[in-house]
């Protein structure tokens, strides 16, 4: 499975969190493999904008778009509905690499599937859960669901209240690799999961850019230096970008 040009499940790839701000250091932002764009987080939802944005992060990193656009309810920055959501995925998918839509959102799933289908983007159908990690049998359920529903990847966040719930999430994980799944346990004990669920089976993990947009949540820059330390395979493919990027190779 891939996302642009970047394949998912042999080694971790690392996702940066964006709100719009598209100037960082660009020592950073060679070490991540893709984008995470919150739409919701803009100062403006209007088509033109989104597009102008894409554009410019395309033109200045090259680097594959995952778009998200969460509403109030599933803990976004707006109240929006899937008529309006539907219409902007709509016209920036051409755009960009893939889609990630709260499961809970069915109605939006199955109307985005068909486009996703259509210009062969991936989909992901995401749950969170910011109070707890649900048990075992919930877990499964909610994997079975995404798949159900036609999602590429399922993303499952959880919220960790001891070391037993993130115990439990990295033995989902484990057992589920195979699947194309994300794994994240949220929360100040859960914050360990980012590095070590995309090493024992979850396909990306998630670090912000910007600023932090879930709790818990590491910068890409750590997470990129963790997975270093704890993952040979990992190591070795930065080392080859960065001599790549800096004409060695």
């Amino acid at each position: 499975m891939k996302i642009g040009k970047i394949e998912l499940g042999k080694i971790p790839v690392v996702i940066g969190t964006l709100s719009g701000n598209i100037e960082h250091p660009v020592e950073i932002v060679n070490k991540i493999d893709l984008f995470e764009l919150r739409i919701d987080t803009f100062k403006t939802q209007e088509v033109a904008y989104i597009s102008e944005i894409i554009h410019s992060l395309k033109s200045v990193y090259g680097k594959p778009l995952l778009v998200t656009i969460r509403s109030k309810a599933e803990g976004g920055a707006i109240e929006i509905d899937d008529d309006k959501r539907y219409e902007i995925y709509k016209e920036v998918l051409s755009l960009v690499d893939a889609v990630d839509i709260e499961l809970s959102s069915s109605k939006l799933l199955k109307m985005v599937l068909p486009l996703c289908r259509e210009k062969e983007k991936a989909l992901i159908a995401s749950y969170h859960n910011h109070d707890e990690t649900p048990e075992d049998a919930a877990l499964e359920k909610i994997l079975s669901d995404g798949k159900e529903i036609g999602a590429d990847i399922v993303k499952i966040a959880v919220t960790a209240n001891s070391k037993e719930d993130l115990s439990r999430l990295i033995s989902f994980t484990i057992k589920n690799r195979d699947k194309g799944i994300i794994t994240i346990s949220q929360g100040s004990i859960g914050t360990i999961s980012r590095i070590v669920t995309p090493i024992l089976g979850s396909l990306m993990t998630y670090g912000y850019i910007d600023a932090p947009s879930a709790r818990g949540q590491l910068s890409a820059f750590d997470i990129v230096e963790h997975l270093r330390l704890f993952d040979p395979a990992y190591n070795d493919k930065l080392i080859e970008r960065t001599r790549l990027l800096e004409g060695i190779l």
